[in-house]
């Protein structure tokens, strides 16, 4: 299984967790046109290219997987996006993923959602 893989089926199996997510709701690399919804949170789960590698004298000695998650919300959306982003970061430190960047809430010029950015990185 690829990172984003193991994100998904982790995040689904704990979905009584998540504060107003549907399992339906998360997704893998592309969120499809049918899969939009007006009126609850999608969240997408893609990996992050980068060295994810720990080096001691020039030798590669732990392995990381490195996610990013978004969260995106509808533009009217009046829940609350902190109790649910918790909520997700909650289940990630209990199966070992530690975040190491969050981004602040913006709104994206195209479909106007409200998005959020979390950087996740596990140990192998």
């Amino acid at each position: 299984m690829t990172p984003a893989s193991k994100v998904v089926a982790l995040l689904k199996a704990n979905t009584a967790t998540l504060v107003n997510i549907d399992s339906s709701n998360i997704h893998a690399y592309k969120i499809a046109d049918s899969d939009w919804v007006d009126d609850t949170p999608i969240i997408l789960v893609t990996e992050i290219d980068v060295d994810t590698y720990l080096y001691g004298n020039g030798v590669a000695v732990k392995a990381y997987d490195e996610v990013q998650i978004q969260f995106y919300y509808p533009s009217d959306y009046d829940q609350d996006m902190n109790t649910i982003e918790e909520s997700l970061k909650v289940v990630m430190f209990n199966n070992g993923y530690r975040f190491f960047s969050i981004g602040g809430h913006a709104i994206t010029p195209d479909t106007e959602n409200i998005i959020q950015t979390i950087k996740f990185r596990k140990s192998n």
